[in-house]
C-alpha cells in the first residue's frame, strides 16, 4: 500500500511538473504574442498618425490651390472687364468724334457762307464789313476750339485702339500656340471637392486653355482633364465629367498626355495609351 502511495505521489509530482512547464511555456508564448500585438499596435498607430498628417498637409495644399485658382479666375474676370470697358469707351469716343466732326463740318459750311457774304458786303461798302468781321472772328475762334477738341478725341481714340489691339494680340498669340502631340506631364495635386487638378505642364510647354489631356496610369486610360488656367510652369485643369472609369479615382503622380484634337472624341474605357 505504501509503495502504491509513493508511486501515486511521484506521478502527481511529474504531472504537476509537466503542467507547470506547459503553463510556463503558454505564459511565455502569450507574453510574446502580447509584445508582438503591442508592437503592431504601436506601428499601426504611427502609420495612422503619419497618414493623418499627410492628409492634413494635402488638404492644406488643396485649400491653397483652390485660393490660387480663385485669384486666377478673378484676374481673368478683371482683365475681361477692363477690355469691355475699353471697348465701351472706344465706342463712346467714336460717337463723340462723329458728332464733333458733323458739328465742325456744319460750322465750316457756315463760315464759308459768311465769308461769301462778307465778300459780297465788301463790294457794297466798308461799314457792313466792319459789322460782319467780329462775327467772323468769333466763328473762327469756335472752329479752332472745335478742331482742338476733335484732335483730342482722335488721340484718345487712337489710345483705345492701341489698347484693344494689344488685348487682341495677346489673345491671338495665346490661340496661335500649338501643343505638341504626345506632350507628357504628371498630376501634382488633386482637389476632389472642386474637381480640378494641378499639372506639371505650363505656358513654357505650349499648354493652352481648353486643351484636353488623357490621364494614364500604368498604360491604362483613367479619364480626361481640360485646361482652365495656364501659368509659366504649371496649369490648372478640370476633371472632365463622366470621363473617369468606374471604381477609379484621379491621383497625384498619374501621367497626362496630349494626343491632339482627335483624342477629345476618344472615350473607349478599354483603350491603352
Amino acid at each position: 500500500m505504501q509503495k502504491i502511495l509513493i508511486i501515486l505521489a511521484a506521478s502527481l509530482s511529474l504531472i504537476s511538473i509537466g503542467l507547470g512547464y506547459v503553463n510556463v511555456t503558454h505564459f511565455q508564448q502569450t507574453k510574446a504574442d502580447l509584445a508582438a500585438t503591442t508592437s503592431d499596435r504601436d506601428s499601426t498607430h504611427k502609420k495612422l498618425t503619419s497618414t493623418s498628417n499627410n492628409l492634413k498637409s494635402e488638404q492644406d495644399k488643396a485649400t491653397s490651390l483652390g485660393k490660387d485658382v480663385e485669384k486666377l479666375q478673378q484676374s481673368v474676370t478683371d482683365i475681361q472687364a477692363s477690355l469691355d470697358k475699353t471697348t465701351a469707351d472706344k465706342t463712346d469716343l467714336q460717337k463723340q468724334l462723329a458728332d464733333k466732326e458733323t458739328e465742325l463740318t456744319q460750322q465750316k459750311s457756315d463760315l464759308a457762307a459768311k465769308d461769301a457774304r462778307i465778300a459780297e458786303l465788301e463790294n457794297k461798302g466798308g461799314s457792313a464789313v466792319t459789322q460782319a468781321s467780329p462775327q467772323q472772328d468769333e466763328l473762327k475762334k469756335q472752329l479752332e476750339e472745335k478742331e482742338i477738341l476733335n484732335n483730342s478725341l482722335q488721340e484718345k481714340l487712337k489710345e483705345s485702339d492701341s489698347l484693344i489691339a494689344d488685348f487682341r494680340k495677346k489673345e491671338a498669340d495665346r490661340k496661335a500656340k500649338i501643343m505638341r502631340n504626345g506632350l507628357e506631364g504628371r498630376i501634382l495635386a488633386v482637389n476632389p471637392s472642386w474637381n480640378f487638378v494641378i499639372l506639371s505642364l505650363g505656358d513654357k510647354n505650349g499648354v493652352v486653355n481648353n486643351a484636353e489631356l488623357l490621364i494614364n496610369r500604368g498604360g491604362q486610360l483613367i479619364g480626361k482633364v481640360r485646361i482652365t488656367s495656364v501659368e509659366p510652369s504649371t496649369s490648372v485643369a478640370d476633371i472632365v465629367v463622366n470621363s473617369v472609369r468606374s471604381g477609379l479615382t484621379v491621383q497625384p503622380g498619374d501621367t497626362v498626355i496630349y494626343r491632339g484634337p482627335e483624342s477629345s472624341s476618344a472615350n473607349d474605357s478599354d483603350s491603352k495609351l
